[in-house]
C-alpha cells in the first residue's frame, strides 16, 4: 500500500505529459505544494505553485527547439499554475503522469474542478449573505 512521503506544506516536483494531435509530446514539470491528503484514495491534494521545466518532443522523442514549441498548448500549461488537484502518492517517483489532452485544454476538468467548486461555494455564500441582508432590511 503506497504511503505519503511529504507532509502538508512541503513541495515536490510533479511531471505531466500530453500527446499533441500532430504526434508531439509535451512534458511539463511543476512544483506541487502538499495542502492535504485523501488517505482512503492514497492521494495528495496539491497546488501547482510553479512551472519548473518543460519540453516538447517529436514522435521519436527528439527534443524540439523552444522556437518550435506549440505556443497555444504551452499557454494552457502556464494557466495550470495555481490550480489544486488530487494526485496519487506514486507521483513521487518522478515519472511522468500521462494525461489525455482534454485535461490540458479544459474539456476535462481534472485541473479545474477544485477552483470550479470553490467559485461555486463563494457564489453561494454571497447569495446567502445578500438574502440575509435583504431579510434584515425588511
Amino acid at each position: 500500500m503506497p504511503t505519503a512521503t511529504y507532509k502538508a506544506g512541503e513541495s515536490f516536483p510533479v511531471q505531466f505529459a500530453w500527446r499533441l494531435p500532430e504526434g508531439d509530446y509535451l512534458r511539463a514539470v511543476f512544483r506541487a505544494e502538499v495542502l492535504d491528503f485523501v488517505p482512503a484514495a492514497d492521494k495528495y491534494i496539491v497546488r501547482l505553485t510553479e512551472l519548473i521545466a518543460g519540453r516538447q518532443e517529436d514522435e521519436e522523442g527528439v527534443l524540439r527547439p523552444s522556437d518550435q514549441f506549440d505556443r497555444t498548448y504551452w499557454a494552457m500549461v502556464g494557466r495550470l499554475v495555481g490550480q489544486k488537484l488530487t494526485i496519487a502518492y506514486e507521483v513521487e517517483d518522478g515519472r511522468a503522469v500521462h494525461l489525455r489532452l482534454a485535461t490540458l485544454t479544459g474539456e476535462h476538468n481534472y485541473f479545474y474542478r477544485y477552483s470550479m467548486a470553490e467559485n461555486m461555494v463563494e457564489r453561494q455564500k454571497e447569495k446567502i449573505e445578500q438574502q440575509v441582508k435583504q431579510a434584515s432590511e425588511d
